[in-house]
């Protein structure tokens, strides 16, 4: 038996555009994809592609068929996976007999000498000259000074791991740059493997462990956009900034969770600096500076802690931007030393008004936490929020209340998500005068199959005397939803309606759903459909697209074939024939269609 992990058709499909899964689909047919491998979780593949050179495609899956990674180095900027990518996962499904199997690169040199693997090394860094900066930066002593690291956390491996990342990464962004593509690859998320490990110390109560983790990706990450081109980095520091926020409430956090001494303090708040000075998008670091600076002694903090504050909260003067992120770092850390009524006052004196709230209902203020949010709330995804952390304190009635309440706040699509969890529970505690009230709610905020079926099947023999009302709703939400409401029209058979709204909203992805299903019995619209979508792409010279203006009209033939109209269908094609003569790569195309 094989040893590849389940993975469906459907599944991969549901990765993809439109386009880019009838692309991969035409690939995949015409055999594109060769030297297909599995290795341990890991599949590799080359694919033909618009260059002389095939590209290259790796992905990774787990053991029940989740696609955890998928890269291939086509310049695709388009929604969800390309289609060379799309392609090679159909070779796994449909051909598996065609996908080598390998043992994995750690199974294959384990077993081999210190000689043999030095030997090893030596050849590929001849072969391929850019690994060497690799090996340097992996066999370098860590660039840290905070103190001895853990001897189960090797510190020079993952600061080599981050400049790697870096120069890879930095690699393929730069390309696009060059290209003058509007977005390219982040250098940040060579910091991921970093932050995993910090986050995971200050859960395991270590964040001295963790600040020895993050000065060492700090540094790896500064050396290793050093290397990198200045202009690029300058223009790459506003989409770097944003994920680079992550890194700076951790770091946050760490610091705030360390109990440093007023020395300690002093030490970091000189790195952070330094830091700030020469890493890109280095203004990131001022929370954690702040952090460090203030501790848990700021006056202003500290009496706001204490429940004596004003309309500046915990500051002295006007509180930075950063100043939520900071107080909910504050927060958690309050929390997870049990310091409850400091992080009610701190929460409130901050406007952090949801965290108030729920931490009201965590010290049985349940009472008090729905009254004041029936005054504060505007939102029903907080209200929300709150209703569950109610229902998991035992306060049902309360719960269901304050659920209520929310379905009058907002705009109707904002009260889809709450407008749902209502039904379902109120169904699940027999409360059947809000399971109603709540389910024309969601179908109002989410027009979908689903909460159509379940009003339908839940409604039982009164469905008929609500069918026009629910029918109805969806007419008036049809711009909202399109695409769902669709779906429902041809559950419901109202091809006409579905026919209608799929020419309105024809980027809602249902038109070839639609032109399936009603084809035989409307096989006029359903040809016009594929030959409206055909001649698009044909008629604007749109090459590169050629074979999915082919696979419409292929579904545009099997159309008129069934309906018994092959002559329509030959002067059809007769007359794009004409049309497209000078067109070298179309024209064979076209006259495979006779066939």
């Amino acid at each position: 038996m094989l040893p590849f992990p389940p993975l469906s058709e459907e599944t991969v499909r549901q990765r993809a555009t439109v386009t880019s899964w009838q692309r991969g689909v035409n690939y995949f047919e015409s055999g594109a994809v060769s030297n297909a491998v599995w290795r341990e979780g890991t599949l590799t593949a080359q694919v033909e592609g618009s260059q002389f050179e095939p590209y290259h495609v790796r992905m990774r899956l787990d053991e029940q068929g989740n696609i955890r990674e998928a890269f291939c180095s086509c310049p695709y900027e388009g929604g969800g996976d390309c289609k060379h990518i799309i392609a090679t996962l159909l070779v796994l499904i449909h051909r598996p007999e065609e996908v080598s199997v390998r043992p994995g690169l750690r199974t294959l040199l384990e077993g081999h000498s210190r000689e043999q693997l030095l030997a090893l090394l030596l050849f590929l860094a001849e072969r391929h000259p850019h690994i060497v900066e690799t090996i340097e930066d992996f066999v370098a002593p860590p660039a840290v000074s905070a103190g001895e690291s853990p001897a189960e956390m090797d510190l020079g491996r993952l600061q080599a791991q981050i400049k790697a990342a870096v120069r890879e990464i930095g690699r393929n962004a730069y390309a696009a740059y060059e290209e003058a593509y509007e977005e390219w690859p982040l250098i940040s998320e060579a910091l991921n493997p970093a932050l995993e490990q910090a986050v995971s110390f200050l859960e395991q109560g270590e964040p001295r462990t963790a600040l020895l983790v993050l000065e060492a990706a700090t540094n790896a990450w500064i050396e290793g956009c050093g290397r990198l081109d200045p202009d690029f980095l300058e223009d790459s520091a506003a989409m770097e900034e944003t994920n680079l926020m992550d890194f700076a409430e951790i770091w946050t956090e760490a610091l705030l969770s360390a109990d440093l001494s007023a020395k300690e303090r002093r030490v970091w708040e000189g790195k952070l600096e330094a830091w700030m000075e020469t890493m890109i998008s280095g203004d990131v670091l001022a929370m954690p500076l702040t952090a460090v600076r203030q501790g848990w002694d700021y006056p202003p903090l500290v009496a706001a802690m204490q429940g004596d504050f004003d309309q500046r909260g915990a500051w002295e003067g006007e509180a930075p931007d950063f100043a939520d992120e900071l107080a909910q770092v504050r927060l958690r850390i309050l929390k997870a030393c049990g310091r409850y009524e400091e992080a009610i006052n701190l929460a409130e004196a901050e406007g952090q008004i949801p965290s108030y709230l729920q931490l009201l209902v965590e010290v049985g203020r349940s009472e008090q936490a729905v009254r004041e949010a029936c005054q504060m709330l505007q939102n029903p995804d907080e209200v929300l929020t709150l209703a569950k952390a109610l229902l998991e304190h035992g306060e049902t009635d309360l719960s269901f209340e304050l659920a209520a309440h929310g379905l009058t706040l907002g705009e109707t699509h904002w009260r889809a998500s709450l407008a749902e969890w209502l039904r379902d529970q109120a169904e699940s505690h027999g409360r059947h005068d809000l399971v109603r009230q709540a389910a024309w709610e969601a179908l109002k905020a989410r027009p979908t199959v689903e909460n159509y079926r379940w009003l339908k099947s839940h409604l039982g023999e009164a469905w008929e005397t609500h069918r026009l009302q629910a029918l109805e709703i969806l007419a008036g939400r049809s711009s909202y939803a399109p695409g769902e409401i669709t779906e429902i029209y041809l559950l419901e058979q109202m091809y006409p309606q579905a026919m209608a709204l799929v020419e309105q909203h024809p980027w809602s992805g249902k038109l070839e759903k639609v032109i399936q299903t009603v084809g035989d019995e409307f096989p006029d619209w359903a040809f016009s459909q594929c030959y409206r979508q055909a001649a698009n792409i044909m008629d604007s010279g749109r090459s590169g697209h050629y074979d999915v203006a082919i696979a419409w009209l292929r579904r545009g033939r099997d159309i008129l074939l069934r309906a018994g109209q092959a002559e329509r269908w030959q002067a059809v094609l007769q007359d794009l024939l004409y049309m497209h003569q000078r067109k070298y790569k179309l024209r064979p195309m076209l006259e495979a269609l006779r066939r």
